[in-house]
């Protein structure tokens, strides 16, 4: 999973360069939309980031239903050996 992260913030952003450059190379316009194409890809890999982390956390996540309260060692039940006390 964290290697996914890695993954969806490299492609983003290298995709935003390359096309940034195509449209630099066509309209003549040096740097700028290869600056704004680096900067919509780290915004878009962040925002996939971010839903990724939100799933994980969903997957994994234990929900205890209220109908089932923990056991507490006061309400455990006492193993009864049959000897007297003490």
């Amino acid at each position: 999973m964290a290697s996914q992260f890695g993954i969806t913030l490299a492609v983003a952003v290298v995709l935003g360069f390359f096309a940034g450059q195509w449209l630099d190379d066509h309209l003549n316009t040096s740097p700028l939309f290869t600056l704004i194409g680096v900067l919509l890809g780290l915004v878009a890999s962040v925002l996939n980031t971010v839903r990724l982390y939100r799933a994980l956390m969903l997957k994994t996540s234990v929900n205890v239903p209220p109908s089932s309260p923990a056991q507490t060692t006061e309400s455990a039940p006492i193993a009864d050996d049959g000897q007297p006390n003490g």
